[in-house]
C-alpha cells in the first residue's frame, strides 16, 4: 500500500472512529510500526490528528463562544443535567467549573437541596442566583468572555484553599488514553486545581467530546470517577473507561 493510501485509510479512521492504535495500524498495512510513527507524524504536522503514547486521536473541536455553545445541543444537554444531577447529596460542597453543560446543571440542581457551589463561571452563579439553599462561591480572577470563565494564579489559590465532595469538571475533549483535555492552557490550570481539591470528578459530555483530545491535559482517565453521557455513546469506548475505575451513567 502506498504511503498516500495509507494516509487515506488512517483519516477515514480518525473521522469514524475517533482514534488509531499504532500497531493495530501496522498489522493492517503490514508494514513496521517505525512506518505508521511517521505516517501519524506527517498527518498530525497536517492538522488531521494528534499523537498520543501508542497511536493518535483526531483533532480537538475549535473552541467556540460560550453564547454559541449554550445553544448547540441544549435537549441533549438538558438530559445529561438531569442525569448528572442525582450525583449530588445534601450539604456537598461542589465545583461546578465553566461550560455549557455544567451550565445546565446548575439549572437542573433541585431547588430543595442545600448545597455550597464554587464556580469559576458568572453565567453559573447566576443560573443559581433563585436557589435559596445554595451558598454560591464566585472565584475571582481574570474574566475571559469567550470562554464564560475567570482564570490565572488568583482563581488557582482560590480553589486550593477548598475541598469538595464533587467536580463537575467541564471538557473539551475527553478520551480513554490522553484522559480530560481543555483547549486554553490557563483554563486547564484552573480545571486541574479542581480535581486535585475533590474527592470526586464527574464530566457530563456530549458525544462530540468523545475521543478526542486537545492540548492541554487536565486529568487522566483514571482520575475521573463519574462519566454522563448519551444513550448512543460508543460503547467500546465507554467499556475502556469502566475497566479503569469510572462509573458510566448513560442517559436513557
Amino acid at each position: 500500500m502506498l504511503t498516500d493510501e495509507r494516509h487515506d485509510v488512517i483519516r477515514a479512521l480518525l473521522l469514524s472512529d475517533g482514534r488509531v492504535v499504532a500497531n493495530e495500524l501496522a498489522a493492517r498495512f503490514g508494514v513496521s510500526e517505525d512506518t505508521v510513527r511517521r505516517d501519524l507524524r506527517e498527518l498530525a504536522k497536517a492538522g488531521y490528528c494528534r499523537r498520543v503514547h501508542g497511536g493518535a486521536l483526531a483533532p480537538a473541536p475549535v473552541a467556540m463562544p460560550i453564547s454559541a455553545r449554550v445553544e448547540k445541543d441544549a435537549g441533549t444537554k438538558t438530559r445529561l443535567a438531569a442525569e448528572a444531577v442525582k450525583l449530588l447529596q445534601p450539604r456537598h460542597t461542589v465545583f461546578i467549573d465553566a461550560g455549557s453543560t455544567n451550565y445546565a446543571i446548575a439549572q437542573a440542581i433541585p431547588r430543595s437541596i442545600e448545597l455550597t457551589v464554587v464556580t469559576n463561571a458568572p453565567a453559573i452563579a447566576a443560573a443559581l442566583a433563585d436557589h435559596e439553599l445554595a451558598t454560591v462561591i464566585m472565584l475571582g480572577g481574570i474574566y475571559k468572555g469567550a470562554l464564560g470563565s475567570v482564570g490565572g494564579n488568583a482563581t488557582v489559590e482560590a480553589v486550593e484553599a477548598i475541598y469538595a465532595d464533587l467536580v463537575f469538571l467541564g471538557s473539551c475533549a475527553i478520551d480513554v488514553t490522553f484522559g480530560v483535555s481543555a483547549l486554553d492552557a490557563v483554563e486547564a490550570e484552573v480545571k486541574r486545581a479542581m480535581v486535585m481539591q475533590s474527592r470526586a470528578v464527574a464530566v457530563a459530555a456530549t458525544s462530540d467530546k468523545l475521543g478526542l483530545a486537545a492540548p492541554f491535559r487536565v486529568a487522566r482517565p483514571a482520575s475521573l470517577t463519574h462519566l454522563v453521557v448519551e444513550a448512543g455513546a460508543d460503547a467500546a469506548l465507554l467499556d475502556d473507561f469502566a475497566a479503569q475505575g469510572t462509573t458510566i451513567h448513560r442517559v436513557r
